[in-house]
């Protein structure tokens, strides 16, 4: 049995989550119990309208039916932890993506009565991290683009850059930079200092 102290530790520890997180309960068959003001603002709906709801309601429909998802909540039943980023759907239809472990709750037992859910809202960090992707390969689209290791080593190269100089990647990767580089420049002091700054990272 826990002690005064350990009772109220445990306490301030749930109180602490509950403040930092969006928490949400359910049965082992998905159905919810109850959500943390945290979830409530994430999602859009206030806990009479989730109540006794399937956390379906929150997947994409393109997912409900799926045999992954079916084992996903399976998996919860059997009392496996299940954590990782998720997309969900808020009211409305809004897309939003969580950082979330799923964390069944077993009796006395050990067979699993509950699954509490702490989650944490990443959408706007989720939301950069496309930008900075489609940025990325809207470069790869336009640019000549090659890689190298640090020693001027070919790592790889796009095909805008493979088509301008007239080479497949297979031709170039594992060579040294100096292959583009005229034979009276690839021996000189320069382009040697050229390489140790860029190995120091200076531009």
């Amino acid at each position: 049995m826990f002690g005064r102290k350990e009772r109220a530790d445990a306490q301030a520890l749930i109180d602490a989550l509950d403040r930092s997180q969006a928490v949400i309960e359910f049965n082992v068959d998905g159905t919810i119990i109850t959500a943390n003001r945290n979830f409530l603002d994430a999602v859009g709906y206030s806990l009479e309208e989730i109540r006794g709801k399937h956390h379906s309601m929150f997947v994409d429909a393109s997912e409900r039916d799926t045999v992954e998802y079916r084992e996903f909540w399976a998996a919860l039943g059997r009392g496996e932890l299940r954590s990782a980023e998720f997309r969900r759907v808020a009211k409305g239809g809004r897309e939003i993506w969580i950082q979330a472990s799923y964390n069944p709750i077993v009796d006395k037992q050990g067979r699993p009565f509950k699954v509490v859910k702490f989650a944490t809202d990443v959408t706007r960090a989720k939301a950069r991290n496309l930008d900075a992707a489609g940025k990325l390969a809207a470069i790869n689209r336009t640019q000549a683009v090659i890689e190298f290791e640090l020693d001027g080593t070919i790592v790889t190269a796009n095909e805008n850059f493979l088509g301008a100089l007239g080479y497949s990647l297979a031709d170039i990767r594992g060579q040294h930079h100096r292959m583009f580089v005229a034979p009276d420049e690839r021996d000189g002091s320069v382009y040697r200092e050229f390489w140790s700054r860029l190995t120091r990272g200076e531009y």
